[in-house]
């Protein structure tokens, strides 16, 4: 019994064979990654404006703390 369960999952987790790629479109990785990253975060020069990306996270976690200290005094003001 213990046996043919070990099976059953082994069964489950085979993974499927990989299909042929001709549905998938042709570009280099170059084009991918422009198309990927959004217009505000790219510099003149082609690449990532990292300065614009780490003042957007810094301003996300200023916003995800001031909700959390908003939700802990609601929180507290209710007792």
């Amino acid at each position: 019994m213990l046996n043919s369960r070990k099976e059953q999952n082994l069964q489950r987790h085979v993974s499927l064979p990989c299909g042929d790629k001709d549905g998938m479109p042709k570009g280099s990785a170059d084009d991918s990654l422009k198309e990927s990253i959004p217009s505000r975060y790219r510099d003149g020069r082609g690449g990532i404006d990292l300065e614009r990306v780490q003042l957007d996270q810094n301003e996300a976690r200023r916003l995800v703390i001031q909700a959390m200290i908003r939700r802990i005094e609601k929180l507290w003001r209710r007792r």
